[in-house]
């Protein structure tokens, strides 16, 4: 039986494979020369240089809690996106770390307007904007890339260091859980930070309220394990970096062009069957974008 939900998706047969290994010690140089490398391609599978990647033992909703400890003193304002169940639970979370949260919604399976955004964004004083870009409880899907370009520029000025990635446009931080498209069982928090992100988070005047999620915790970890050295802060999920290598290799393998083009004639055609079945889906427009609202919505 297969059943066709966002996640945990079916794995490839060598990723599980990869997770029967012996488990080695967290403190072993092998296991560290393992992660070192699981770092190497993930930054390419990421389109990330020069972002900070953190890979944590957790679900997806540890990187979301991690990003908002991070970067959100109490007092902050904060701009948040409302598409579905995960975009609401950012605002949950922002909430606990006393941001002052304005939420952007729309009805049900219609997108907020891209001018909407940007007139909230014109009343300036916003540090961080978030945004899901699939809601997997609604199926809507945000164009990032066009949020992200007023948001720049009207929530926080002029750049302080390059984007995440070549893909990013403007985005600061991103993250996602193992189970989704990097196709690992469950288990691992992925988040990238810009060097924008990280100077942000440098600036604090105070301390990070959540003892796991700190990044001055993390990121000599992190750091060490890229260089192939042995760190710890706490341990890892060993069998699932296994997995994280053997995945993100077969991800390059394909090629990210390739990859994204499959996803994409998948995802078309999936819709397409729907509706010859005579079938409705959530979002009123095709990708989910708003008509009269170019570039929000793909």
């Amino acid at each position: 039986m297969l059943l066709m939900i966002p996640g945990p998706i079916e794995f490839d047969p060598a990723v599980l494979r990869a997770m029967s290994r012996p488990t080695l010690s967290h403190m072993s140089t092998e296991f560290a020369a393992i992660f070192g490398e699981a770092f190497h391609i993930l930054r390419d599978v990421l389109l990330s240089r020069t972002g900070q990647p953190f890979v944590m033992a957790g679900s997806g909703t540890l990187a979301m809690d991690m990003a908002a400890a991070n970067l959100i003193e109490p007092g902050d304002k904060a701009l948040a996106l409302s598409t579905g169940y995960f975009s609401d639970r950012m605002v949950e979370i922002l909430e606990r770390y006393e941001a002052q949260v304005r939420r952007v919604s729309a009805e049900v399976g219609v997108l907020p307007s891209l001018e909407e955004v940007e007139r909230v964004l014109s009343e300036g004083g916003y540090k961080l904007v978030t945004v899901t870009q699939v809601d997997t409880s609604t199926g809507m899907l945000c164009d990032v890339k066009a949020l992200a370009r007023p948001a720049w520029w009207m929530a926080s000025g002029p750049p302080l260091g390059r984007r995440c990635g070549r893909r990013s446009g403007g985005v600061d931080v991103y993250f996602t859980a193992s189970q989704k498209a990097i196709g690992v069982p469950p288990g691992l928090a992925i988040l990238v930070a810009s060097e924008r992100a990280m100077e942000a988070f440098r600036r604090r005047t105070t301390p990070v309220r959540s003892y796991y999620a700190d990044f001055t915790k993390w990121l000599p970890i992190m750091q060490a394990y890229e260089r192939k050295e042995v760190a710890y802060f706490g341990t890892p999920a060993v069998n699932l970096i296994y997995a994280l290598l053997e995945s993100l290799g077969q991800i390059l393998e394909e090629g990210m062009e390739a990859r994204f083009r499959r996803h994409r004639l998948l995802g078309r055609a999936f819709q397409a069957g729907i509706q010859a079945m005579g079938l409705g889906m959530v979002p009123r427009h095709p990708g989910g974008h708003r008509e009269g609202t170019p570039g929000f919505g793909v």
